[in-house]
């Protein structure tokens, strides 16, 4: 076999051990300004005894029997005909 052929233009010299220093940490900066935020940003469970809950409206029940116009439920408040 043939020796491979290096042009002079494909000579790169050595980086800079200051430049690879500061490309590397630039790079663990950016992770641990990433995994801070995350955490700054994320939920967090508060440690409170009260569970946090949603409270909804009940709506009133409707039911359709065979052959006749929907009806509601009766509502809480009732009046009494004395007579």
């Amino acid at each position: 076999m043939s020796p491979s052929r290096r042009s002079a233009s494909t000579y790169r010299p050595r980086r800079d051990r200051r430049e690879v220093t500061i490309a590397v940490l630039t790079g663990v900066a950016i992770l641990v300004f990433t995994a801070v935020m995350v955490w700054v940003l994320g939920p967090h469970d508060n440690g409170g005894s009260s569970p946090s809950t949603t409270t909804t409206v009940p709506t009133p029940t409707t039911t359709t029997a065979p052959g006749t116009a929907t009806t509601t439920a009766p509502s809480s408040s009732t009046t009494a005909s004395t007579g």
